[in-house]
């Protein structure tokens, strides 16, 4: 494994984990904070591309969306 892989897995790992924490989290204030974060600062080092960028932020919008379902259909 070269650098540049070893730094991607770091990376997700590092999101898929502040995704987990998120979860456990949800309802609280800023719970997806460090995730967004997460997936943004690892974007902008490069060590995720741009799909893998979108696919993290539509996995976290996907998870509040399924959260906030029951929510707004109880109202």
């Amino acid at each position: 494994m070269n650098v540049a892989q070893r730094d991607h897995q770091t990376a997700v790992n590092w999101i898929e984990g502040e995704i987990d924490n998120m979860i456990r989290d949800l309802g609280k204030a800023n719970a997806s904070a460090a995730a967004t974060s997460c997936v943004t600062l690892a974007f902008m080092l490069r060590v995720i591309d741009e799909a893998e960028h979108r696919y993290f932020r539509a996995r976290i919008d996907k998870i509040y969306a399924n959260y906030n379902a029951p929510i707004v259909s109880a109202a």
